[in-house]
Formats: C-alpha cells, sequence, structure tokens
C-alpha cells in the first residue's frame, strides 16, 4: 500500500513538472531567460560605448526578414567578434530615403555577439539579440524575448537562416555586388 501511495505520488510530481514545460513555450525556449537578457542589456551599452549604434555604414537593399534596406558594421567588444545588423523599413523606405533620415526608417538591430567557447558550440558560439532603436529587446508574437539562442532547433528564425551561410561560421559572407562592404568600428 505504501508503494503504491508513493507511486501515486512520484507520478503526480512528474505530471505536473512535465505539463508546466509542455504548456510554456518560455520554460522550453534556449532563449529569453533572465541571463540572456541581463548579457544582452550589458551588450547594448557596450556597443553604444564602441560607436557600434552610431556609426554610419554603407546602405545597401536586403529584404526579410531583415528590412527593405539595411547596414552591417562589424566590431569587437570583449575580444570577441560583433556583427550588427541595422534594419531599415516602413512606407516611402529607399536608400535614398534612408540616407536622408536613418532615425525615421530604422525599425530593428539585430546582432550577433560571440559567446566563450562552449556557449552553443553547435552553433559556432553565437549570441543573437534583436533591439529596438531604443535598445529595448524585441520579443516574438508569443511573447519570448529575442536574446539568446533564438530559435534554436526550429526550422526558422535566426540560426536555421544563418545555418546556411557558406564557411560554418553562420556568417554570410559580403558580395560586394550584390550588397554593401561591411563597415569594421576598431
Amino acid at each position: 500500500m505504501k508503494i503504491k501511495f508513493i507511486s501515486a505520488i512520484l507520478f503526480a510530481m512528474v505530471l505536473t513538472v512535465t505539463s508546466g514545460f509542455a504548456g510554456s513555450d518560455k520554460m522550453m525556449a534556449p532563449f529569453g531567460s533572465a541571463d540572456d537578457i541581463a548579457y544582452a542589456k550589458d551588450l547594448w551599452k557596450k556597443m553604444e560605448a564602441k560607436g557600434l549604434n552610431s556609426t554610419p555604414a554603407n546602405l545597401y537593399v536586403g529584404g526579410p526578414p531583415h528590412g527593405k534596406v539595411r547596414e552591417v558594421i562589424e566590431g569587437t567588444i570583449d575580444g570577441k567578434r560583433v556583427i550588427v545588423k541595422r534594419n531599415y523599413g516602413g512606407k516611402g523606405v529607399s536608400l535614398a530615403s534612408v540616407m536622408k533620415n536613418r532615425g525615421m526608417y530604422l525599425k530593428a538591430i539585430t546582432v550577433m555577439a560571440k559567446r566563450e567557447k562552449g556557449y552553443d558550440s553547435d552553433n559556432a558560439d553565437w549570441f543573437w539579440v534583436k533591439y529596438k532603436p531604443n535598445g529595448e529587446i524585441m520579443m516574438n508574437p508569443k511573447k519570448m524575448v529575442l536574446a539568446g539562442k533564438v530559435a534554436k532547433g526550429s526550422p526558422a528564425g535566426c540560426i536555421a537562416c544563418h545555418a546556411s551561410a557558406s564557411g560554418n561560421d553562420l556568417v554570410f559572407a559580403h558580395n560586394k555586388d550584390a550588397n554593401a562592404e561591411i563597415v569594421y568600428v576598431k
């Protein structure tokens, strides 16, 4: 009788724990944790200090999901590679209109930042984050914070898309004929 009672309690505990995971994308997601948010906030401050958010770069025509016009800046923070993509969109967006008023058309800033070895060895140890122009971390439609190993294991999203980049580093090579040259900030 004691064994049946203990088994019933253990079964109830397992059911409670597993149903919590099954019902919540936030609990299962490999991104959006308190640590991811803290790292993303610190990264934004360091990007600001380094000028990665304010240095103009070469504008070029882009497409989804990053925007009809974009620019890419690369630098290092804490000795690690950081790639910043400014994404422009909205009514009337064009290379010329963005050149005249970048702030009016800036919709998001997406960042790939190298982390320590072993952070996410399956994906070249990149940390992913999507910011609003003011530095606030964005959320997806399910209200999940877009910072960390964004959409890891999903057939769509940051990691899935960048996995198709040549070179096994998840970084798309910049084709000067199709895109603008990347701007490096020292």
